[in-house]
């Protein structure tokens, strides 16, 4: 009989007791952190043995390798991915070590990270799983723990890459939310049969928002049957003199634990906070504890459809729309903005984006004066939502606010980078960028992280340059953002024919058919022109337009001359367009409504 053969073997028979905190732990007895706790194994191995060794005093009698983190991607963060396979050896050797002949050696695995606030592609993500796992078996092992997953899809991935790899057992854990919930909306019971039919032998939860929802998530999974674990966090985290400590009292720490072994929990351990004091009181009270009479596990997946609380909104501004942007105010005083909405709804306008500080410069929120223009105008209003300036939590927040003024359309966008600010100390957040944030929104339209039966409607836009060199980059990056969730794109303007049919040909080549409205800025100055060319991101004027810009002396005349190119492309572009995308230059709208009233006589609207 194998290793991991008799560990499953103890499993049925009755429960085996897990070992702590990890990186909290190592964290409290002053480890650096500066080059990740995985980096430890090599740099500080006596930290990690020490460790280690605590546990097994302590009754542990399944360890884990300090390699939870220890793939390509997070590695690669510290400088220090070309050591992977070191790291992970010595990860092992320093959890064999301290476990000795009688107990066993997990080799711990935790989700991917996100890179530029998206997700790694999932093929990727197998060779990042498969490389990890690798170098784990190399290093003899007795079992696979992947823990902490809230990816259903990520976790049954890196199930799957081990199953290729090896026969040893797998334990798969994932983090719920309150109530043993999936941000997702997948049921408990799929997430199980699920991990089970990838090949998990021991299917349960740790870390998330608490024990509370472990035991929410343990109990739905229970009606299955089959070996489950838990690994309980102590409580959640309070700051004290600089410092995140795990408070909560081990008398209550037991009595959750009483509970999960009840409920048929068979591998039991602790999450972040744990120490190897709580792990001995934990060793101490399992005798008295009785663990109920294994039932058969349940593997059979059931197609469930995926909860869709409804049809995905669409785009509605107008038979042929024509949206203009407006830029929040620098000052409080909004009433400019607001004279600026009136005047383009009574101009034909069926719709007002409104930038969420633009080239990164200080101006009032930009979901305020949405709000305010709600009030005001009778068209639709989006405004526009970056990854750079909110964390997910934020932004969250900022979704579902939105939503409470009755917006129901946002335009996604990263963000234009923070070194174009000018205050000093400030730093971009960027969790997630424009895909990122166009699948956040889009989980909130299905409500997924929402509770049951609520959800969200809005349309999602996202940005399109055309205005590129090679434009299969950005043919690509919008495919991204339609399977996250966009419903329409609006593009950087577009100052040529040429640049026209070359978008529309990469479009079609791509089969690419959601609403895609073109930009059109009128030029306020050849020096604007030039600032623009050179300076803003994402903007090409043609040295042609810039030329004729520069014939003229006098700013109006150079201004009127904008107008003249702006009407020009109009009446070239409108036969092959589905709609226009107008940015105001310094919210000038007497700039923008001769276009306005021109486009509506060339469509006949």
């Amino acid at each position: 009989m194998t290793r991991g053969e008799q560990f499953l073997e103890e499993l049925r028979r009755g429960v085996l007791l897990g070992d702590g905190a990890m990186g909290t732990a190592l964290y409290a007895c002053g480890a650096p952190v500066e080059g990740g706790f995985e980096q430890l194994n090599l740099t500080h191995p006596e930290l990690v043995h020490t460790l280690h060794s605590e546990y097994i005093a302590a009754g542990s009698r399944v360890i884990e390798t300090n390699t939870f983190s220890a793939n390509r991607p997070t590695l690669a963060r510290h400088g220090v991915d070309d050591i992977l396979h070191e790291i992970i050896i010595a990860g092992v050797r320093l959890a064999r070590d301290a476990a000795g002949a009688s107990n066993y050696v997990a080799g711990s695995v935790g989700p991917l990270p996100l890179v530029e606030g998206e997700p790694i592609a999932p093929v990727e993500q197998t060779a990042f799983f498969a490389e990890q796992i690798t170098a784990l078996l190399d290093g003899d092992i007795d079992l696979l723990i992947f823990e902490t997953f809230t990816d259903i899809e990520m976790l049954c991935r890196a199930i799957a890459t081990a199953r290729t790899l090896t026969a040893i057992p797998i334990v798969a854990q994932l983090a719920f939310r309150t109530g043993g919930k999936l941000a997702s909306g997948i049921s408990t019971v799929e997430v199980l049969r699920r991990c089970r039919a990838a090949g998990a032998d021991v299917v349960g939860a740790n870390c998330g928002q608490g024990a509370p929802a472990i035991i929410a998530a343990i109990t739905s999974m229970a009606s299955e049957g089959g070996l489950l674990s838990a690994y309980i966090n102590a409580g959640f985290p309070e700051q004290v003199e600089g410092r995140l400590l795990y408070l909560a009292d081990t008398s209550y720490l037991i009595s959750r634990v009483r509970e999960l072994i009840t409920l048929g929990v068979r591998l039991i351990g602790g999450c972040c906070g744990t120490t190897p004091e709580v792990i001995r009181a934990i060793a101490q009270a399992l005798p008295e504890l009785k663990a109920p009479q294994l039932s058969p596990a349940t593997v059979t997946v059931k197609e469930t459809a995926p909860p869709t609380a409804a049809e995905k909104p669409a785009a509605s501004f107008g038979k042929f729309p024509l949206l203009v942007e407006l830029d929040p105010p620098m000052t409080p005083d909004i009433a400019p903005v607001l004279q600026a909405a009136h005047e383009l709804e009574l101009a034909g306008a069926t719709g007002i984006t409104l930038a969420d500080n633009p080239l990164a410069s200080l101006r009032v929120d930009t979901l305020t004066v949405t709000g305010m223009l709600a009030r005001e105008v009778n068209i639709p209003l989006i405004p526009h939502l970056t990854g750079r300036d909110r964390n997910r939590l934020a932004l969250q927040s900022t979704v579902l606010g939105a939503h409470v003024l009755g917006i129901r359309a946002l335009l996604c966008v990263t963000g234009d980078p923070i070194r174009m600010y000018e205050g000093a100390d400030t730093s971009g957040v960027f969790d997630v960028t424009s895909v990122g944030l166009t699948k956040l929104v889009d989980d909130f339209n299905a409500g997924h992280g929402l509770p049951d039966g609520v959800h969200t409607s809005f349309a999602i836009g996202v940005a399109f340059n055309p205005n590129v060199r090679t434009i299969a980059g950005q043919i690509s990056k919008l495919q991204r953002k339609i399977e996250a969730g966009a419903t329409f794109a609006l593009t950087q303007p577009v100052f040529s024919q040429e640049r026209l049919e070359l978008m529309y040909t990469a479009l079609a080549e791509a089969g690419i058919t959601i609403p895609i409205y073109v930009g059109v800025m009128p030029l306020s100055s050849a020096r604007n022109a030039e600032f623009l060319h050179h300076e803003v991101p994402g903007m090409v004027i043609p040295d042609e337009i810039r030329a004729r810009m520069a014939t003229h002396a006098a700013i109006a005349d150079q201004r009127q001359t904008g107008i003249e190119i702006s009407l020009e492309l109009l009446q070239q572009f409108a036969p092959q367009v589905s709609g226009f995308y107008f940015i105001t230059p310094r919210n000038r709208v007497s700039q923008v409504i001769p276009l306005l009233q021109e486009v509506q006589g060339l469509a006949g609207i």
